[in-house]
């Protein structure tokens, strides 16, 4: 492969719609350019981009992949991400890498879910200069018309046709080129538009559009570029991969209209750069594979200077020095070695030790320490148990779910104290299904997937006195401890407190540690359902003991069954966490998940207007909402959005805490 200065580099995410044609068009991209001899076919599973077998399992693409085409004398560095909203952490990704973005949107299907979240990433990262691609216009029922009515009702005038389509559906033949043609018919409105649009956009233009003076190709070309690139238009064009209609004329907009990488400002953590192979290093790393047989691989855009695999750049995040050895170009699973990434190009480097997506390279620690921002991953809020099957899976667990969280920033791992539980929060169902194929498949660790215990706690609502005297005699030394306690309630998140007030030494003083720690032993497991019990004052009153048999082991036996006494008495009760939640949905959807919170036991704290979207501040039940990330995206058409966090515990009501108990005695039955 040529090697190509900043200029001549296009820096593309290929965003959409899962099912949109994403990939078949990257496939079709690479057939027109020569680097490939035939196209490959999703269904067959032998395409560039979709080589996981987890995406051929599961006919939808998984992860991001880089497929670098060659086009006259330029180079695209396409950016082919998964449509499926579980995994658009790896579309933030690719944005992050990209100067433009090409946005797909089924010519059949129309504006679907998946079109709002491209042109929302497309806005955050940037925001990025973009193209429409209106794709499979080849299919019966495909409207090219009702597409652009669409896109221009919903996002502005600034959405022009830039080609028509020669026909559609099964006479889909050709485009009609709007810019360097002479455009007949209805094409010849389609270019009218496209001209007023641009002149709009450049004064020269403007006057000589209102003089009605001829407006040249050259010109006009080159004041679309100019308001692409200013994202004050957004050009649509027709395209059918599997026809090879559109994709040739689709590169040559690429190479045309969208902006190179080169000159472009980076406003960093500590400073700013400009893409300059001359300038000081800076690289950021935007992507991590971990595969057990080809090893790390991290994926990384040089924002300025040149990296070459001689170089030891220095990881500002980690504070340590990378050993490069070698740099890829990566097509697919592919790996073409280059001698050197220079600024705005995109490159792999393998094994590195230390380094993890979001990090930032510089050329040494004595370098200017600018860090890049990190990306906006989306939250991940679907909760589930991961529970191992064997001994061994337990011992592997670990060092395998690190191996996933390198290649899935967005997915976060916790290990629960109080369920004793491994909990994977994910962004939703599909993600976890393929992350535990992953730890069985590639690191041979076997996990059942489970919905989480809620982490319920315990407390008494009544204060209560208890009394025990652990006495026991079986030869020689005996063992005697009697402790008179008081057991209170506390405001709710108070915690426990212990209070001695013993009087007359009736305790002895050495005994008393003892009997603090036996309560606090019991702590973590109540009468109720074995859950950590909170908001409890205990206060030692009086007891005895024996001047030989007395011991400190008697003493905590004796606190302990007081204890537990003193709280089946002091009506116990169960504590469930409380979750805060911001929900963001169309407005149309309001009351559909106003209805639905109400079902969970939830309430809503206002409503706020948001554009075209409501946000909900709402309160929920974590028992009620640990999966509730596939339940809105059913309830709004895959268009709503939520965070979550813990607010309080709250006491449960008594018909649920019945039930909670039995469901937990059920489970505790079949463990055992």
């Amino acid at each position: 492969m040529k090697s190509y200065t900043s200029d001549q580099l296009r820096n593309v995410v290929l965003l959409g719609h899962g099912g949109s044609g994403k990939t078949a068009l990257a496939e079709a991209m690479l057939y027109a350019s020569g680097a490939i001899s035939r196209m490959g076919r999703v269904e067959d599973h032998n395409t560039v981009s979709d080589f996981d077998e987890q995406e051929h399992t599961h006919r939808y693409s998984i992860s991001s992949s880089l497929i670098p085409i060659e086009w006259g004398d330029a180079r695209v560095n396409l950016i082919d991400t998964p449509g499926y909203a579980d995994f658009e952490g790896e579309a933030v990704a690719g944005c992050a890498a990209a100067e433009a973005a090409l946005i797909t949107v089924d010519a059949v299907a129309g504006l679907e879910p998946g079109t709002e979240a491209a042109w929302r990433h497309a806005d955050e990262s940037g925001p990025l200069p973009r193209m429409v691609l209106v794709t499979r216009l080849d299919r019966e029922n495909a409207d090219f018309e009702s597409v652009i009515a669409s896109l221009r009702e919903r996002y502005g005038t600034k959405v022009v046709p830039l080609a028509a389509p020669d026909g559609v559906a099964g006479g889909f033949s050709a485009t009609i080129d709007l810019l360097h043609s002479d455009a007949q018919g209805e094409a010849a409105d389609a270019r009218e538009m496209l001209v007023e649009a641009v002149a709009e956009t450049n004064d020269d233009l403007l006057n000589k559009y209102l003089e009605g003076e001829e407006i040249s190709t050259e010109e006009l070309s080159a004041a679309l570029a100019a308001a692409v690139a200013a994202r004050d238009i957004v050009p649509v064009l027709p395209v059918s991969a599997t026809g090879e209609i559109g994709v040739r004329e689709l590169l040559d907009r690429i190479v045309e209209l969208l902006p190179s990488p080169s000159g472009r400002k980076h406003e960093l953590e500590g400073g700013s750069v400009v893409t300059d192979a001359s300038g000081p290093l800076v690289a950021h790393v935007f992507k991590t594979t971990a595969d057990p047989f080809v090893g790390r691989l991290t994926f990384m855009k040089v924002l300025s200077g040149t990296l070459t695999p001689d170089a030891n750049p220095y990881n500002v995040q980690r504070e340590t020095t990378e050993r490069l050895g070698h740099l890829f170009l990566m097509r697919g699973k592919e790996q073409i070695e280059v001698p050197e990434l220079v600024a705005g190009d995109i490159g792999a480097a393998a094994k590195l030790t230390d380094t993890l997506t979001g990090d930032t390279f510089v050329a040494s620690s004595s370098a200017e320490q600018v860090r890049v921002p990190p990306m906006p991953l989306p939250t991940a809020t679907y909760r589930s148990a991961l529970h191992p099957r064997t001994k061994a899976d337990v011992d592997k667990l670990s060092s395998a779910l690190q191996r996933i969280m390198e290649q899935d920033p967005t997915i976060r791992i916790e290990r629960h104290a109080d369920t004793k539980e491994t909990v994977m929060t994910t962004v939703g169902d599909a993600q976890v299904t393929i992350a535990a194929r992953r730890l069985e498949q590639n690191y041979g660790v076997a996990v059942d997937v489970r919905v989480p215990r809620v982490p319920y706690h315990e407390t008494i609502t009544v204060p209560v006195r208890a009394e025990y005297k652990h006495k026991k005699q079986t030869g020689g030394h005996g063992q005697y401890g009697h402790v008179i306690i008081e057991l209170q309630p506390l405001t709710r998140g108070d915690g426990f407190e212990f209070e001695d007030k013993v009087v007359g030494g009736n305790v002895p003083r050495q005994f008393i540690p003892a009997v603090h720690k036996g309560i606090v032993e019991m702590l973590p497991g109540g009468p109720l359902a074995h859950a950590p019990v909170v908001d409890l004052r205990v206060t030692l009153l009086d007891g005895s003991s024996h001047a030989v048999d007395s011991s400190e082991m008697s003493f905590k036996i004796a606190a302990q069954q007081a204890l537990r006494q003193g709280m089946l008495d002091a009506r116990p009760i169960l504590l469930e966490p409380v979750m805060k939640m911001t929900i963001r949905v169309p407005t149309e959807f309001v009351g559909d998940v106003m209805g639905d919170l109400s079902t969970r036991r939830g309430h809503a704290n206002g409503v706020d207007p948001d554009g075209d979207h409501s946000v909900i501040e709402a309160q929920a039940p974590l028992a009620e909402v640990q999966r509730y990330a596939a339940d809105l995206r059913a309830l709004t058409r895959g268009r709503g959005s939520f965070t979550i966090e813990f607010d309080r515990d709250v006491e449960l009501p008594a018909n649920v805490q019945d039930s909670v108990l039995k469901e937990l005695a059920l489970i505790e039955a079949e463990e055992e």
